[in-house]
């Protein structure tokens, strides 16, 4: 791997990762108030919140960089790609936005 393609990776690799961080507290703020524990709850929802806000941004931060370096990568066909995996995070980025703010409902 080069100088291009390991970042892309890495970049790859980070998304998963912050993308089930979202999705767990996404699971947790829908579980809000099902339990019975009303005040102890209604304490951590701005937490829960709070972190999935911080993974919002940062899976728009990874996007604003693999659009950055995904026309830097030296074959077309990895250009290609890079471009298909961006228009790819856009489309689950709204998903997991729709799904937070469902979550609060």
């Amino acid at each position: 791997m080069d100088g291009v393609t390991q970042p892309v990776e890495n970049l790859k690799k980070e998304w998963g990762q912050a993308v089930s961080q979202l999705d767990e507290n996404i699971t947790a703020i829908e579980s809000c108030g099902k339990t019975g524990k009303g005040t102890e709850e209604a304490n951590y929802l701005p937490r829960l919140n709070g972190s999935a806000q911080d993974a919002l941004q940062l899976l728009k931060s990874l996007q604003f960089q693999l659009d950055l370096l995904a026309h830097q990568l030296h074959t077309f066909d990895e250009v290609q790609s890079g471009q298909a995996t961006l228009k790819s995070w856009d489309e689950q980025y709204k998903k997991l936005r729709i799904s937070l703010r469902n979550a609060n409902l």
